[in-house]
């Protein structure tokens, strides 16, 4: 398994941004030290949920910063950019820190950001397969192009420079959890993003809905990559981790506001909502615990596909001393307990012969709180 950090930098006490960005910047700094792989950078804007809205920004300076790891976007929101600019800037980005981009994209979720870009969540797919096009031909090709979709216009002939540095482009992730995400991912060879709050059954039902999309396709099924965002925390007890609770709680509350256009002066409502799970059955979708405890929660994600664990550490205002003793314990115990951990060999034969996945059938397989930062 691979392991990296995701940051969103949520802010529930607006604190001074350049010190919050600060604290995860040496975080992510600490991770490379301790064994971590790669982190991810979300993109957010307008609340107090995630203070991220300048992703390729903050990876430039990431990325200046480190001297091993790859640096991810989770995710760029395609249908809020123009795609020319994002190709042209991603393509910069690649060459600036020497290859190590990561480019992972997805549509979005949230009608309070797409708003005030003028943007609606029923075009947003439409967007992002555009933009996505778009993108993959400036990267690619040599020869000028014009483009002519719903909602994304290129008349006069172009070409992009410069290329990236990785050939043909930086791999590209893809956060979604729906039938259409997943044929995405297998038409554009992309790396799932999932999230472990839909417990061990929706992830399967995710992966089985790949590996249909793919042999549908011709392409092979065998060494498919997954990836799962948790919420992780470990300390030295499971005792010590589960009173953390709170903070996940906090981000858990704070999606569904925006989902649910719950902003006020840029500052979300996190009062409970109905069916909001109790604290036993949080616990069971987070990755909190002792370092054995929680090594023993990444094997059963491996047994589910997972290859790629991305450690959602600061979340819901948890303290800086706090993230850091986490991933020190991870660095310490959990990665090395887990690097030659893979899926079982038989698991996409498997999933091959099971029933087609529906988006009904993933919409029932999540036992528990959707998730509050990937697209449906």
């Amino acid at each position: 398994m691979q392991f990296g950090l995701f940051y969103e930098w949520p802010n529930p006490e607006l604190r001074d941004w350049k010190t919050l960005y600060g604290e995860g910047v040496e975080e992510i700094q600490y991770s490379e030290e301790m064994g971590f792989d790669y982190c991810l950078i979300a993109e957010h804007h307008f609340s107090n949920y995630g203070n991220s809205p300048a992703p390729l920004l903050q990876a430039l300076h990431i990325g200046q910063q480190t001297k091993r790891l790859k640096i991810a976007t989770g995710i760029l929101v395609l249908p809020i950019w123009q795609p020319l600019r994002l190709a042209e800037e991603v393509a910069v980005l690649d060459n600036l820190i020497d290859g190590r981009f990561i480019c992972g994209v997805g549509r979005g979720y949230q009608p309070h950001e797409f708003s005030r870009f003028g943007v609606t969540v029923p075009e947003s797919r439409q967007r992002f397969s555009e933009s996505l096009e778009v993108m993959i031909k400036a990267w690619t090709q040599d020869e000028s192009f014009t483009y002519d979709g719903e909602y994304i216009k290129i008349p006069n002939e172009v070409t992009v420079w410069p290329k990236p540095q990785q050939k043909p482009h930086p791999p590209l992730w893809l956060a979604g959890t729906s039938v259409d995400s997943m044929q995405l991912a297998a038409k554009w060879d992309m790396m799932p993003l999932t999230t472990g709050l839909l417990g061990g059954d929706g992830m399967r039902a995710h992966l089985a809905s790949l590996i249909h999309a793919r042999m549908d396709l011709g392409k092979s099924i065998h060494g498919i990559d997954l990836g799962m965002q948790a919420i992780t925390h470990v300390a030295e007890t499971d005792e010590e981790a589960r009173k953390q609770i709170e903070y996940a709680r906090w981000q858990n509350r704070a999606g569904r506001a925006l989902g649910r256009l719950a902003v006020t002066n840029g500052r979300v409502d996190v009062t409970p909502y109905e069916g909001e799970p109790d604290d036993d059955r949080f616990m069971e979708r987070l990755y909190f615990g002792s370092p054995e405890t929680v090594i023993e929660k990444f094997r059963r994600a491996a047994e589910l596909g997972v290859t790629h664990v991305s450690c959602w550490s600061m979340f819901g205002g948890i303290g800086h001393e706090k993230i850091m003793r986490s991933i020190r314990l991870m660095g310490e115990q959990v990665i090395p307990a887990l690097k030659d951990v893979h899926p079982p060999a038989g698991l996409a034969d498997e999933l091959a012969k099971s029933p087609r996945v529906t988006t009904e059938d993933l919409q029932a397989a999540r036992a528990g709180p959707a998730p509050s930062d990937v697209p449906t």
